[in-house]
Order: structure tokens, then sequence, then C-alpha cells
């Protein structure tokens, strides 16, 4: 009887323990994009900008996870992207509900130029964490890729409404350039 109830109250606990933890990220994260929307200049915008990815990168379930992450981009800063996609297909696997592991593997593939496998992860990872601007630029980036600029603009304009200093905004003029060569063919 006392081992079940034992059981019974560990398991409580360790929900309400990662349900809390997930709560106070989630919110640090809110508080950051907050920031982020309203940041008065880009130096600003782009401090916040680290922040939100240093979360990003270490919100994973435990120290190991964090510590592969960080092996990963690694791995992938030095170009061994066979050995860096292999650690992160693992990752998300191991974590599903964490969206970072799941937008590396979206990269990798963007620099392998499988942009239809790119564009999958992409939307997974949005599926998890919608404000993601560096998915969305990654999907910006296909899209003029593929002559899409329609859809490249679309991206554009949601991604600067979640962050108005994003670098990628400057492609706006070629995106506008290109749609108007479009619309004369």
């Amino acid at each position: 009887m006392t081992f079940v109830f034992f059981k019974k109250y560990l398991h409580f606990f360790l929900v309400t323990y990662f349900y809390l933890i997930s709560n106070v990220f989630s919110s640090d994260l809110d508080k950051l994009f907050l920031e982020l929307k309203t940041a008065p200049n880009t130096i600003s915008a782009k401090k916040i900008e680290n922040k939100i990815w240093q979360k990003w990168l270490t919100i994973g379930n435990d120290k190991f996870s964090n510590l592969q992450m960080k092996r990963g981009v690694v791995l992938l800063e030095n170009g061994e992207l066979d050995k860096a996609l292999n650690l992160f297909v693992n990752l998300s696997k191991k974590q599903p509900h964490w969206a970072e592991p799941i937008n590396k593997i979206a990269t990798i593939k963007f620099i392998m130029g499988d942009y239809l496998s790119s564009v999958y992860y992409i939307k997974q990872t949005l599926s998890l964490e919608p404000r993601h601007f560096g998915a969305i630029s990654g999907l910006t980036q296909i899209n003029i890729a593929l002559k899409k600029y329609d859809k490249a603009l679309k991206n554009l304009d949601y991604v600067t409404s979640i962050h108005p200093f994003i670098t990628i905004k400057k492609l706006r003029p070629h995106i506008l350039n290109m749609l108007k060569k479009k619309s004369y063919i």
C-alpha cells in the first residue's frame, strides 16, 4: 500500500515540477518576445534575439540533451552535416516537443539543398513554436529559391511582425522586384 502511495506521489510531483518548469520557460519566452516586438532599435533587438536563441537551445528536458544540442551546433558550425543531422534526429525523437532540434534538422536539409524536407521540418518546428523567426526566415529563403515570391513576401511579413529588426527584412525590395517582374511575364 505504501509503495503505491509513494508511486502516485512521485508521479504527481514530477508532473507538477515539469509543468511549472515549462511554464517558467514559456513565460520567459513570452516576455522576451514582447520585448523583441517593442524593441526601440536594432542593437536592443539583437540582444533580445540572442536571449531567445539561448532559451531555445537550452530548454531540453535534461542536462545531457542540452549538451547534445551544444555538440550538434558545433558539428553544424564545423560543416559536419551528416553527424549533426544524426544527432539532431535522435534528439528530436528523444524530445519530440522541443522545437530546436527539429529546426536544426530543417537548417541542415536547407544547407544540403533538400528544400522539400526542410519545409517539412520547418512546419514541424512552427507547430511547436509558431514564433520561431529562424524557421520562418528559412521558409522565406526557400520560397525565394523556388521562385514563390508571393509566399516569400507573406513569410517576410509574418516574421517581421514577430521580429521587426530581423536581418532578412532587407530582402523585401528584392522580393517585390521579383514579384513585379513575374507579373510582366
